[in-house]
């Protein structure tokens, strides 16, 4: 279940201290949130710990959330996201890990599964990374799922900065053309 155009509502009832009105936001927003963990390659339990640790972030930094900026589904989703790079920071990437699907996953605010027309998407953008020469797949892996700035991955490289922004701009037109190709573009 998506979230609804109460959550404004929501936050302030709790922020004025009823309880009840977080217990309706994670009712509407945390299959979504945990359906991203499992898509990012965590497994159930770990899924579930990391649902509920991006509730209680959420709940401590409530008052920081403006509904004028966004929605609450964004807001959430952006901890959601952090969360996740925080515990991949401690871990290696699992064999499972779909980032691609597990940002489709986070984005949707009205179903937790992806629809078919996206699946086929992602999947065509998975095969054209993966068509990538593997130092363009690993620039494009290192600042598209893993978030790095051009900085991180300068560093997680061993490359100048401006040879990231080379490289990346190379990728991203290699993916154009190959979207294209696909009839994606």
């Amino acid at each position: 279940m998506g979230g609804t155009t109460n959550d404004a509502e929501l936050v302030a009832q709790y922020l004025a201290g009823r309880g009840e009105a977080f217990d309706a936001l994670y009712a509407a927003h945390g299959p979504r949130i945990a359906a991203y963990f499992a898509r990012s390659g965590f497994a159930g339990a770990d899924a579930d710990d990391l649902t509920q640790q991006t509730f209680v972030r959420a709940a401590r930094s409530l008052g920081t959330f403006d509904a004028g900026r966004g929605a609450f589904g964004v807001w959430l989703s952006a901890i959601a996201h952090n969360v996740a790079r925080r515990h991949f920071a401690r871990r290696p990437a699992p064999a499972n890990f779909d980032p691609e699907l597990a940002e489709v996953m986070l984005e949707s605010t009205d179903n937790p599964a992806p629809a078919a027309e996206a699946a086929e998407e992602i999947a065509a953008v998975r095969d054209c990374v993966g068509q990538l020469p593997d130092e363009l797949g690993r620039v494009i892996r290192l600042r598209y799922v893993e978030g790095r700035t051009t900085r991180g991955v300068s560093a997680a490289m061993t490359m100048p900065e401006a040879t990231v922004r080379l490289r990346l701009g190379e990728a991203r037109a290699a993916l154009e053309r190959c979207l294209r190709e696909k009839g994606l573009c």
